[in-house]
């Protein structure tokens, strides 16, 4: 009996599902452009979990599911990843350097507000607090450390350099 073609077989059987694992994991993230705006980005891998991230322009109360009050410590890793993924994002198809994620009507940068927690839950919190990603130009370029205090029912359409960020586990 020959084990060599055996165990030759598995090893490439082996390398073919590395090949294949790590190309899915590089095809999961991809920017969502919808009407020339960057809706959002989808596949962004969190500690081994991928999410989808979507861009609204409303009230706290009014964009986010009820009972939401705030995404609690995801928000910062989410933040920190739209940061990191700024090389792929720039690769996606669709990208140009000219699009702005959805409801940023500034030419300089935007601020994507990601509530980390609330005094309440929507559609009934009067306060909540928010990670802030900073969009500036044409990528994300910072993510400061404070939390942002902010009134739940301010409507970030009348403000055109604040946006909403929905976080949603990817299908």
């Amino acid at each position: 009996m020959n084990i060599q073609p055996a165990v030759s077989l598995r090893l490439v059987s082996i390398f073919a599902a590395l090949c294949l694992g790590v190309a899915g994991s590089a095809q999961a993230l991809s920017l969502v452009v919808e009407e020339g705006e960057i809706a959002g980005v989808s596949g962004l891998d969190i500690q081994g979990r991928l999410y989808d991230v979507s861009f609204r322009d409303g009230a706290f109360n009014a964009v986010y599911p009820a009972e939401l009050s705030g995404y609690g410590p995801l928000a910062r890793a989410v933040a920190q990843a739209l940061l990191a993924a700024g090389p792929s994002i720039q690769a996606a198809p669709g990208w140009r350097a000219d699009l702005r994620p959805r409801g940023c009507q500034s030419a300089d940068s935007c601020t994507i507000l990601i509530p980390e927690h609330s005094d309440g839950a929507a559609p009934n919190a009067r306060m909540t607090h928010a990670v802030e990603a900073l969009y500036t130009r044409d990528r994300f370029s910072k993510v400061p450390e404070p939390l942002w205090p902010f009134d739940a029912a301010t409507d970030t359409q009348y403000m055109p350099d604040m946006l909403y960020a929905i976080i949603t586990p990817a299908r």
